[in-house]
């Protein structure tokens, strides 16, 4: 017996860039299993260290309540947009479907963290 369904988290031949089957929001929240959090589940064109720590900087607030994702249609939007993107950037193999330019997803990821805190703080006066 599995804990999630069998395509939740499939990588049967590591799908290609094209058609991946881990469609995390920053890398970090899957869109169905918001509670089920990443950290270091991307490769980057660089270390991977300081990555990691900036993701655990936004789950922290995200455990306790300074951070919230966006809206679903937001967040399934934003992980097209993604998809879009490493389409257009890798070339169609198993080695890039989790792969990430360092500063650029750096900086995102820092921006998103700033969006998130300001979406909690909104939520907690409505």
């Amino acid at each position: 017996r599995t804990f999630f369904p069998g395509t939740a988290f499939s990588a049967r031949g590591n799908q290609t860039a094209q058609s991946p089957r881990r469609p995390l929001y920053y890398r970090v929240f899957h869109p169905d299993f918001p509670s089920l959090l990443f950290v270091g589940l991307l490769q980057p064109l660089g270390a991977v260290m300081p990555l990691a720590e900036a993701q655990s900087l936004l789950l922290a607030d995200y455990l306790r309540g300074a951070y919230a994702l966006p809206p679903r249609a937001q967040l399934d939007a934003a992980l097209h947009q993604t998809q879009a993107a490493l389409s257009r950037r890798y070339y169609a193999s198993p080695r890039h479907t989790m792969q990430v330019d360092f500063d650029q997803y750096l900086y995102a990821l820092r921006k998103e963290h700033q969006r998130g805190k300001q979406r909690a703080r909104r939520a907690a006066y409505q």
